[in-house]
């Protein structure tokens, strides 16, 4: 199975570590620097910046957004997309932007009408949306958002993976304190050992739910 990883900005607005670790001027550069290594580590084989300025997709406009990532999914051929829910579990303005985004770009990619020019339709088969049961958050002093745990469809085994999830975490220096905070929280690498989505879309009619694989019904080959 291949991953490919699509991120609309390179962060440029954001954090640049405590004590910095860049300046303002090369945020960028080094943010998506970290990305690279951190998707280097958890086996990513290809990681797509749509190249738009952190903070501001709520400004550009809604059929640049999609048609970027539209083309990106008739380049890459997905059977499955994965991306923020409504809130965007950190409430990141950008991250809601990209939930929308993503709805579209999985109706549209299969549309020929829609973007002709961005190469032939492609239909992904299911759009999963990375959601966190509400439960999860109770006493925790953060602002994060999720779903009442009823609503989760797919509940994925990662218990194997919560060191290497770690370790790509803390290639992330510029958000140091951020990885410190959420590491440090009693009970995490229980929590880490799961991680959980709603199913937002599928082309594939009577899927069996939950599910524990996010491949799970996809034809072989």
């Amino acid at each position: 199975m291949e991953v490919h990883l699509a991120t609309a900005t390179r962060g440029e607005a954001g954090m640049v570590g405590d004590p910095p670790v860049t300046d303002r001027e090369h945020l960028g550069e080094v943010r998506a620097a970290e990305l690279m290594a951190a998707a280097e580590i958890l086996g990513i084989a290809d990681v797509h910046f749509l190249g738009f300025l952190d903070g501001q997709l709520a400004n550009v406009p809604r059929e640049q957004l999609v048609g970027h990532a539209v083309a990106l999914i008739r380049r890459v051929r997905p059977h499955v997309l994965a991306g923020f829910g409504p809130e965007g579990v950190s409430r990141h303005a950008d991250h809601k932007v990209m939930c929308e985004v993503a709805l579209s770009a999985f109706d549209r990619s299969a549309d020929p009408t829609w973007y002709p020019g961005d190469g032939p339709p492609w239909a992904p088969l299911k759009l999963y949306q990375f959601e966190i049961a509400q439960e999860i958050f109770a006493g925790w002093d953060a602002p994060l958002s999720g779903v009442p745990r009823a609503k989760l469809t797919t509940f994925i085994d990662t218990s194997e993976q919560v060191e290497t999830k770690i370790r790509a975490f803390h290639c992330h220096k510029t958000q140091a304190k951020d990885t410190q905070r959420l590491l440090g929280r009693p009970g995490y690498r229980e929590f880490a050992r799961q991680e959980t989505y709603v199913l937002a879309r599928t082309r594939l009619p009577g899927l069996p739910l939950p599910e524990e694989d996010l491949l799970a019904g996809i034809p072989d080959g």
